[in-house]
This record gives C-alpha cells, structure tokens and sequence, in this order.
C-alpha cells in the first residue's frame, strides 16, 4: 500500500468529424465484444510515492482537496507542473507526511530526476494540445 500516482490520457472518438475542407464523414469507431469504443485511455505517467509532486497538484490544482478525486490538468496546468519540477517549486520534503507518502529519500530519488519527470508533463501538455477531444486526469490512489 502507499501513494500510486498516475497521469490518463483520455482520447474520445467523435463519432462524426469534418474534413479540411469541413465536409462531416462518419467515423468507423472501433468495435469491442459488441459495443463501439468511444474513448481510449492513456498511461501518460506513472509515480509511486513521490509525495512532493501530489502535494503541489492537490494544492495548486484541486484546491488543496485530497480525496484521490480525479483532477483534470490543461496544457498550462501539465507545463506550470514540469516548470515546478524544473526550477525546485515542489513543496519541501518537511511538508510531506503520513504513512503512505513514503519517505525523503523515495523524494530526493525523484528529484535527481527531475527534469525526466518534468517532459512527462511537457509530452502531456503537448498531447492535450493535439487534439480538442484529448484530456488530461491527474488521479493518486492509497
């Protein structure tokens, strides 16, 4: 047990698009035991018990709310998140507690990796961006 952190793409599948022209076509939606298939989810990323990171996304984006809701991030939101791992704007490690958030040196590990964890954020924003029907859902689980 402990704080199982991911970051879902959630791609939908219009079921009429237009063309470049804006002539609207049908899409052949993909079929599943029987049923279309409307969206696909992602792994955009994935963490375990970096604590410092859920701490910033719960407080800047969920109003310091944490009740391992789902959080849907935007383009700024995925690029403001990579800016704070980039530039050390995480909370401090002394800010981070409780049985199931690990420990300093689960933290310190993360942040000597910082700027690979900061292009998951840039790839994501990135992503949201190629398409209007792309979200992106920040969502930790204990």
């Amino acid at each position: 047990m402990g704080l199982d952190m991911y970051l879902r793409g959630d791609k939908f599948i219009a079921r009429i698009e237009r063309d470049e022209d804006g002539n609207t076509f049908t899409v052949n939606r993909p079929v599943i035991e029987g049923f279309e298939v409307t969206s696909y989810n992602l792994d955009l990323g994935y963490w375990r018990k970096f604590a410092p990171l859920h701490q910033y996304i719960v407080k800047v984006f969920a109003d310091g709310v944490d009740e391992c809701q789902p959080i849907e991030l935007s383009a700024d939101d995925c690029r403001r998140t990579a800016d704070a791992l980039r530039e050390s704007g995480l909370p401090d490690n002394e800010d981070c507690h409780g049985f199931f958030f690990g420990s300093p040196e689960f933290w310190d590990d993360y942040m000597v990796e910082a700027e690979e964890h900061a292009q998951v954020f840039d790839n994501a924003a990135a992503w949201v961006e190629s398409n209007a029907w792309n979200t992106v859902i920040y969502q930790a689980s204990w």
